[in-house]
């Protein structure tokens, strides 16, 4: 069954039914029955319309201010010359004024129902401004949505206008959306324009399309209990050959090399032994039941693995193996074998075209990211879940690197079964995790990926995301407005902010967000403090903060008094602090500067922007900088951007006590308001 457009008067029945308020209007077959519709209609003026046509006012199926019968038999014989039988039938309907807007909703199968609200008419796609929701939808939803158009103030009484009518609006809003929820078979619908007027009249819906298709039920996704997948006592490595180039010798490597804990055995046809483990000539052969079995074979083997996996009784199977359906076709066919092989079974699968699975603590290096070249994985409070496994593994080394270390980390692969959602989950009663990284390229299975996010939002962990794929190649096809104003990126950001999660805008601020967050506790709001060492990184972090929704709250008279007594007389005591560079030179002065700032519940949290100081001043000066955190109840951030080989002491002693260095004055700020962000989101009900 193909998509199919509702006929105009099928549209108005579905309408009626879900209580949709339409402008009257009656239908025609052809120009000689406009009159009698015109009359049947009964109201002054009148429009006409071509109701077959999407885009009616470009094509000229619209005609306004009809008086008479005789104008609209006129207007109808004209507009058939113009639009042919493409725009039939006729609708003759009453002439409604107010604001243009439109409402309207797109499904996506894996995502749900989006239901979208913005200006309407003509000027629909000029503008694009517009909100969106998943449903359900609530009367609070609603109006948050009108709230978040640019086009508010307008229907808020700008400049001392009327209001206009939100609550209908609103109201509307709700009925799309149980709409969407009770049939099913809606693909997209269009309701453009509603005429929107003054508070107390209500709106109209004056145009509307409906396309519809069959119904696409999610896919249906197991429940597993991935303990053995995520806590392997005994791992089996298939494809583990004497070429240590290849991905099965290199990942074998790995697991030895950072001490797994547990049983460890290699697979490949050649048998005989390897770095001092036997090698089994076939999965069969292998004693025991492995919790897991890594497969880094060619594509047409694995789905022999994969039978050789459940024979076993395995625990789950991670393919590393690419070409798969990321490469189409036969990949595609060989994709879906192997997942209904382990399906049937009941046995998870991560992948195929995983990079794989990195668990510090407990010496899981069961990956194939050359960052396992590291000489040691640092174990931290980060969880980490990829879509993308290159830029998953640079941002896993980059937080092992600097200290931060990682719980675990995922590289989904394919998500031929398993998807981020389900490792979401895992995450959320897991003791070694207090912070969540997601890189997403797509989204698989929404409403899951919301509970989970939600429950992590309600245990305290904030969630942080960098979506991909932002370009408009990305937009989706759509026959009506509103399938055409909406792109997957900007659902996945609807979902993501569904989920109670931070959506950030660069790699960078998603890697400074997770060290920032596994290293303090979440700032209480969103005042925040900067003291800096230049004018410059002032100005910069006050229009950062700005952009970002970060509050620079004037300091109280008693405070700028009690800072003074530790300042140059030339100092400027305000909020950002440029403290002066001479005081790089006196630390014992800037800590009781400091602490005086941050005596009194005026701030949040503190933004300590350094330049280029060197040692031995830069070291004496992290030192005092400790002695503040000690002692103030407000997370103290440290950025410095100068050469890092002007203070390595000075990092050093940073490093050593657990505090991460963020460096451009720009990029902190950024940070801060991600983690910001974070509180916020976790308290959203």
């Amino acid at each position: 069954m193909r998509a199919t457009t509702l006929t105009g008067d099928a549209v108005a029945r579905v309408l009626r039914r879900a209580g949709v308020p339409l402008a009257r209007g009656a239908f025609a077959a052809t120009p000689d029955q406009v009159p009698d519709a015109f009359r049947e209609l009964s109201a002054e003026p009148a429009v006409l319309k071509a109701s077959g046509l999407l885009h009616k006012t470009e094509l000229g199926g619209v005609v306004l201010g009809l008086h008479t019968p005789e104008d609209a038999r006129s207007a109808a014989e004209q507009m058939h010359d113009r639009v042919g039988a493409a725009g039939l039938p006729f609708l003759v309907q009453e002439q409604a004024s107010g604001m243009e807007m439109l409402v309207g909703l797109h499904r996506d199968r894996e995502l749900g129902a989006a239901v979208v609200v913005g200006l309407g008419g003509v000027q629909a796609e000029i503008h694009n401004d517009v909100a969106y929701r998943f449903a359900p939808v609530t009367a609070k939803d609603a109006l948050e949505m009108l709230q978040k158009l640019r086009s508010w103030p307008l229907l808020d009484g700008y400049r001392g206008a009327a209001r206009l009518d939100a609550p209908a609006l609103c109201d509307l809003i709700v009925k799309v959306s149980a709409l969407a929820l009770d049939d099913p078979t809606i693909v997209e619908l269009d309701l453009n324009p509603v005429i929107l007027r003054a508070g107390g009249q209500g709106c109209l819906a004056v145009d509307a399309r409906i396309i519809t298709g069959p119904v696409r039920a999610a896919r249906v996704r197991r429940t597993y209990d991935l303990e053995r997948l995520l806590r392997p006592k005994h791992i089996a490595v298939v494809g583990v050959s004497d070429d240590e180039t290849k991905i099965g010798s290199r990942l074998f490597r790995y697991l030895v090399e950072h001490d797994f804990n547990g049983r460890l055995d290699p697979v490949h046809p050649s048998g005989g032994q390897i770095n001092g483990h036997k090698r089994y000539a076939a999965l069969t052969d292998v004693e025991g039941s492995p919790d897991l079995v890594c497969v880094a074979v060619p594509a047409r083997a694995v789905t022999d693995v994969a039978r050789q996996a459940v024979a076993v009784g395995a625990g789950a199977v991670l393919v590393h193996s690419s070409n798969f359906a990321e490469v189409g076709g036969e990949g595609r066919r060989l994709q879906d074998e192997l997942a209904a092989i382990l399906a049937e079974n009941g046995v998870p699968l991560v992948g195929p075209n995983a990079m794989g699975i990195v668990a510090p603590a407990d010496g899981l290096a069961a990956s194939i990211s050359g960052g396992l070249e590291m000489t040691e994985l640092r174990s931290g409070r980060v969880g980490l879940l990829t879509s993308s496994g290159a830029l998953g593994s640079c941002i896993a080394t980059r937080l092992m690197g600097a200290g931060t270390g990682l719980s675990r980390w995922v590289h989904v692969g394919n998500e031929a079964d398993l998807v981020i959602a389900d490792f979401l989950e895992s995450l959320v009663d897991d003791p070694q995790t207090s912070a969540v990284g997601l890189l997403l390229e797509d989204i698989k299975d929404g409403p899951r990926l919301v509970a989970a996010g939600r429950r992590l939002a309600a245990a305290g962990k904030p969630t942080f995301a960098y979506n991909m794929g932002r370009s408009e190649r990305g937009r989706q096809a759509a026959l009506s407005h509103t399938g055409a104003m909406l792109a997957s990126f900007e659902l996945r950001e609807e979902l993501i902010r569904s989920a109670r999660m931070v959506s950030l805008p660069s790699l960078r601020v998603l890697e400074d967000a997770l060290m920032l967050s596994a290293a303090y506790e979440l700032p209480r709001g969103n005042r925040l403090a900067a003291i800096t060492f230049s004018g410059g990184a002032g100005t910069i972090i006050a229009d950062e903060a700005v952009r970002n929704g970060i509050d620079l709250p004037e300091l109280s008279a008693t405070t700028r008094q009690r800072i003074r007594a530790h300042v140059p007389s030339y100092a400027a005591v305000r909020n950002p602090m440029d403290v002066s560079y001479q005081m790089i030179s006196d630390p014992d002065s800037f800590v009781r500067a400091m602490i005086a700032m941050l005596a009194e519940d005026e701030f949040d949290a503190a933004l300590l922007q350094f330049t280029t100081n060197a040692d031995p001043f830069a070291e004496r000066l992290a030192r005092a900088v400790l002695s503040v955190i000690a002692v103030v109840d407000v997370p103290v951030y440290v950025s410095r951007f100068g050469g890092t080989h002007l203070a390595p002491r000075a990092l050093k002693v940073y490093e050593e006590a657990g505090i991460p260095v963020l460096d451009a004055p720009d990029r902190a700020t950024q940070a801060i308001a991600a983690v910001m962000s974070a509180r916020r989101a976790i308290g959203r009900r």
